[in-house]
């Protein structure tokens, strides 16, 4: 009555279907605990030992976690044959995010001296090389694309061996990684994140937690407490604020939009400014709290506990203790 290949293929299909829609990252992070819980009891005391220090721990952070999410990408990344649309800008914008991933890796490899922990030559060439070679096989199999992810990384590297202007911790590294972040909302099958237009919940919810750290961290880092605001229109603004903030979410939900997305992330970047201006005084501390809860979350998302570990020994190295009060007074 049935082909046994039909039945085969449904069956392969039926799974494949369910392992998209579970929140697959979610499992992993609640397995990845223990990890987690060794990380926060001896993180300090290992990235002391490799140098790490209170001068230097901004720097150590951003490049080991570009050059990380820069590797994620290479090495990650799925198949071009799951995008659904005819023409895709997913290559274009990888490339895009490679470029500047680069830039960053390569001015802090320079700065923080890596460059002179390897003098041989040949090794050098060789390690670039890889790279290379990694970057051109993890795009879009045809010559314009691997051309184009290549140039990405060499351009990138020329750039950043050469920009002598110290690029910061927060908001750089928070901007490329919300960037990756859209990627991962935008082709969320190419991911491995969960199934385009069936994405559950838990997925977008998460994303949403993820982006509002990293707003945060840069409403805190940038914005200063003045008072200056009226006690009235403050709250008639708040209230406004909340209230567009829960309807994008809403629609956000409903329709997995990232020009939704993005606006959420804008209305709760004008609900916390407000709410940071006009408070009396700020935790100087805050913006490092929300920083490392950020790392700590896009580590799950992108199921890469290594930028989750280095959120936590973050928050280790800054002694800051995340408190939850502190951020919804925010909202």
């Amino acid at each position: 009555m049935f082909n046994d290949m039909l039945i085969v293929t449904t069956a392969i299909s039926s799974f494949n279907n369910a392992a998209l829609f579970s929140p697959l990252f979610l499992v992993i992070g609640l397995l990845m605990l223990p990890l987690f819980v060794m990380v926060a009891v001896y993180g300090r005391d290992f990235v002391t030992k490799l140098g790490w220090n209170d001068k230097n721990v901004d720097n150590n952070v951003s490049f080991w976690t570009s050059s990380t999410v820069l590797l994620w990408l290479m090495l990650f990344g799925g198949n071009y044959a799951v995008i659904r649309d005819g023409i895709s800008l997913l290559p274009l914008l990888l490339a895009v995010v490679l470029l500047l991933l680069m830039i960053i890796v390569s001015q802090k490899y320079t700065m923080l001296g890596y460059a002179n922990k390897i003098r041989d030559k040949k090794t050098k060439l060789a390690l670039f090389g890889l790279l290379l070679l990694m970057a051109g096989f993890s795009a879009i199999h045809n010559w314009y694309g691997i051309l184009l992810q290549i140039s990405a990384v060499v351009c990138g590297f020329i750039i950043g061996s050469r920009f002598k202007k110290n690029i910061a911790l927060v908001p750089w590294n928070i901007i490329m990684f919300c960037a990756v972040l859209i990627l991962v909302l935008m082709q969320p099958e190419y991911f491995r994140f969960g199934q385009l237009g069936n994405l559950t919940v838990v997925h977008l919810l998460s994303a949403v937690f993820v982006a509002l750290c990293g707003v945060t961290a840069l409403v805190t880092k940038y914005v200063h407490a003045r008072s200056k605001v009226h006690q009235s229109a403050y709250v008639k603004l708040k209230w406004f604020f909340r209230i567009l903030s829960l309807l994008a979410l809403v629609l956000f939900i409903s329709t997995e939009s990232i020009p939704v997305f993005i606006g959420l992330m804008g209305a709760v970047a004008l609900l916390e400014m407000l709410s940071v201006y006009h408070s009396k005084n700020l935790d100087s501390k805050l913006s490092k709290q929300a920083f490392s809860l950020f790392l700590i979350g896009f580590g799950i998302i992108i199921i890469c506990p290594v930028i989750s570990a280095i959120g936590i020994t973050y928050a280790a190295m800054t002694a800051t203790e995340i408190k939850a009060r502190d951020f919804l007074s925010l909202l």
